[in-house]
């Protein structure tokens, strides 16, 4: 222990005596070490943290499939009893789905978003509210009859003012009155890592919540989010075998189940599609963090070498008047663990500013969304870790080379810095250095350009000069009559505005977080049951949507008086088209959602494609219907202005007031602003990745002019020789640069093959633009070639200033 502590003090002196050295070998493992230890917060949340209920490893959620296991969907209130009263290997089951109700507390009207749940939730995830209850059985079994709910910590705290008697106290959602039987527990936020509930409201209640559905009694429905806890003694393969034997039996028994299969995954990240990106983003940079740490590692390995050259005469001196070279190895590896260990602890504050940064994030959107990336013990531990294990792998080769010099030469001061093109481990940690760098610098240039082309990409409607907002009339308890009423009153309204040029109604504005699709059958195919039909995006839309949106219409647009059930005709996009009707016109032909039995849908016109859930889809068969004839209380109102559309805002949300203050108005924005929601995803990608590049840039910048400064004060009497033989300023500054970019060089052309083979892994975060974009990889090469010739040309300068005599002196 007391040579140990001899060790750390005397590693402490040898640091301060090279202030430099120390500053750029902490800096690079600071940036190394934060940046994975952000990343790993990020990984931690999304994968790894368990869930906030009871045994969080035994639940498993379950999706129900379509078209042979190609499509898949969530599970219907009628199956999910089924399931419930008929399985055998489920501890407990339970639904839950994501809703939006207006919550009234001291006469004033607030959007909050929630969960519906079966009565059993809290039960099967062993959560015990901290104040009150939870539901009783007998509150989960008639429909509309039991209004209770338990709100969340954070709304109690934030609407309620952390009220202690809250509990009984009655509230409204949606103008009826609940009563709060319950607060869940600090930190409690269900099954979903990235989503904040503020009330947990029964299932039964959903006509009250969510006024106009009834999918409670639709066996075909497929909107809950189904969980199941395993029984103790039950695997994962058992439980889904056992599954796919009663999802076998249910087609049996309903006709509206053939053809369905059983799906079983992990509850946490919604639904498969999401946690598939999730999984790919996490990945990349999982990746990226990788290679940014072994950057930072291979300078440090790069600089302890420099540094040990350096002290080829102190470590010879040491080693002739008896010390082992197991004790100077032991030495070496103590001061390298100093600096990766200062190095992790300054990454550490970095990881948590990066990630306070996330959490102070805000989706372009409503929805209350989570990115809770905690800087707690589990990531503290990866930092402690990670900072010890880099400290002794990559200063292990390092301490080994330096601690056996040749005796003499050493003692004569004959083999200090003999030579930069001599140490064939330097050289090629500089290579490495370089290639690394360029890699990730290629990955940060292609996500940038993804960006900007995903900035220019057509999403199929004109964004400029166009305004949407959101009502919801059900909310506040409008029944059908006064609720279209309402809805027709604000459409009039809005088109006498002198600023608005068309206005139109909808329930579905592309490139939002409304994700839904519905069955189609075309008349005349062969109907092999309502599982195996196809599915295409359903849109409902009043006349004059697609002048608003600016979209080309072959055909006509709908009618006012298309607004009963028999209205049944509909416009379909150029995908739809060609998937069902060979590219032929689809104009006059005929569809309907679930097979020949059914009323069909004349189709009267056609539009071109649009991007409907995200910028980077394949082309989607999509469809529009009539918005009046099938009523619902939630919609966005668009319009075209003929110019300053922020003030047009503002005029159609008075309007909605004048009307009806107590109606809440929501997602009111440009159409340019709601793109954003669609571009964030890319625009976190580029702010991550880009941030990762501008970090490898900095190391290489780093990692070559800290070596190249190392060698000139190596070579000081090489080059006070050659100076005092006749050579000039700019012979001596050519000497190190050649020598330097020689290496970058070979470095970028490494690192240039290696991302050309690489590519592939991001063309699952790209939008228009190809992984193997030569201009990216040309222009990411050029730039790198650029910082490497100003990090090798400053310390090449400071060479030129030697002075020839006070060189030869110098030793």
């Amino acid at each position: 222990m007391e040579k140990l502590l001899q060790d750390i003090r005397f590693g402490f002196r040898q640091l301060i005596k090279q202030p430099s050295f120390a500053a750029l070998a902490i800096l690079s493992m600071a940036l190394g070490i934060g940046a994975n230890t952000s990343i790993f917060s990020l990984v931690d949340t999304a994968l790894l943290r368990p869930l906030a209920v009871k045994e969080p490893s035994q639940l498993v959620e379950l999706y129900s499939t379509t078209n042979q296991g190609a499509d898949w969907s969530l599970q219907s209130y009628p199956n999910y009893k089924d399931y419930r009263d008929r399985n055998t290997v489920f501890s407990g089951l339970f639904v839950y789905r994501v809703v939006v109700s207006s919550l009234t507390v001291n006469n004033s009207s607030q959007r909050v978003w929630g969960y519906l749940v079966s009565g059993n939730y809290f039960d099967v995830l062993g959560v015990k509210p901290m104040l009150g209850r939870a539901f009783l059985p007998e509150e989960d079994q008639t429909p509309d009859s039991h209004p209770v709910a338990v709100i969340s910590y954070n709304c109690w705290q934030h609407r309620f003012g952390g009220d202690p008697a809250i509990v009984g106290k009655t509230v409204e959602f949606n103008s009826r009155p609940f009563t709060v039987i319950g607060v869940a527990p600090k930190g409690f936020i269900g099954t979903e890592v990235a989503y904040d509930p503020e009330m947990f409201i029964p299932v039964m209640m959903a006509k009250t919540i969510e006024p106009g559905n009834n999918y409670l009694e639709k066996r075909d429905a497929g909107n809950l989010f189904t969980v199941g806890r395993l029984k103790p003694d039950v695997s994962f393969a058992q439980a889904r075998t056992a599954l796919e034997t009663l999802t076998a039996q249910l087609a049996k028994d309903y006709p509206q189940n053939v053809g369905r299969g059983i799906r079983l995954g992990k509850p946490g990240l919604f639904i498969p599609d999401i946690a598939n990106s999730v999984f790919a983003f996490t990945g990349v940079l999982a990746a990226v963090g990788a290679l940014v740490i072994l950057l930072a590692c291979v300078n440090l390995a790069s600089l302890l070498l420099a540094r040990a050259t350096e002290r080829q005469r102190e470590i010879a001196v040491r080693l002739a008047i008896g010390a082992s070279r197991r004790r100077l190895v032991r030495q070496l590896l103590t001061e390298s663990l100093l600096i990766s260990l200062s190095g992790g602890a300054a990454g550490v504050f970095l990881a948590a500013a990066i990630n306070r940064a996330v959490r102070g994030i805000r989706l372009p959107s409503d929805v209350t969304l989570l990115f809770d990336l905690r800087t707690d013990w589990r990531v503290l531990s990866f930092a402690l870790l990670l900072s010890i294990a880099t400290g002794i792998l990559f200063s292990l080769i390092p301490a080994l080379q330096s601690s056996k010099p040749q005796l003499v030469p050493a003692l004569k001061s004959e083999s200090s810095m003999a030579g930069f093109r001599r140490s064939r481990l330097r050289n090629f940690l500089v290579v490495v250095q370089v290639s690394l760098s360029l890699i990730l610098l290629i990955s940060a240039g292609l996500i940038v350009r993804s960006l900007q082309a995903a900035q220019r990409m057509r999403p199929g409607f004109n964004p400029e000069n166009a305004v949407a907002i959101s009502f919801d009339v059900s909310l506040q308890g409008y029944d059908e009559e006064r609720g279209r009423t309402f809805q027709r009153q604000v459409l009039e309204r809005a088109k006498a505005l002198p600023q608005v040029e068309h206005t139109a109604l909808t329930d579905y504005l592309p490139l939002g977080l409304n994700y839904n699709d519905n069955t189609v059958y075309i008349e005349g195919t062969e109907f092999k049951g309502a599982s195996n039909l196809p599915i295409a995006i359903p849109i409902e839309s009043s006349p004059g949507y697609f002048d608003v949106m600016g979209i080309p219409l072959r055909g006509r647009d709908f009618r006012d008086d298309e607004n009963k059930k028999e209205s049944r005709v509909a416009v379909v996009n150029e995908t739809f088209a060609k998937k069902f009707f060979n590219g032929q016109d689809p104009i006059g032909r005929r569809f309907n959602w679930h097979g020949p039995q059914d009323p069909f849908f004349e189709i009267v016109g056609v539009v071109p494609d649009g991007k409907y859930n995200s910028l980077g889809e394949d082309p989607k068969p999509a469809l529009y219907t009539p918005l009046y004839r099938d009523y619902s209380g939630t919609v966005t109102l668009v319009a075209r202005t003929r110019s300053a559309p922020r003030q047009v805002l503002s005029a159609l949300r008075g309007e909605v007031q004048k009307l009806d203050p107590s109606i809440s108005v929501y997602a009111a924005k440009t159409l340019k602003e709601h793109l954003g929601t669609s571009l964030f995803p890319a625009r976190m990608a580029a702010i991550a990745l880009g941030s990762f590049g501008v970090l490898a840039l900095v190391l290489a910048a780093v990692g070559i002019y800290g070596v190249m400064s190392h060698v000139v004060a190596g070579r000081t009497r090489e080059i006070g020789l050659r100076m005092a033989l006749g050579a000039q300023l700019s012979d001596v500054q050519k000497l190190i640069l050649k020598q330097g970019m020689f290496l970058a060089a070979i470095g970028s052309l490494s690192g240039l093959l290696i991302a050309f083979g690489g590519a592939r892994m991001m063309k699952s975060l790209l939008y228009g633009v190809s992984a193997f974009d030569p201009i990216t990889f040309m222009c990411v090469a050029l730039l790198l070639l650029g910082i490497a010739l100003l990090a090798c040309w400053v310390p090449a300068r400071r060479a030129s200033r030697v002075e020839p005599m006070i060189a030869l002196r110098a030793e």
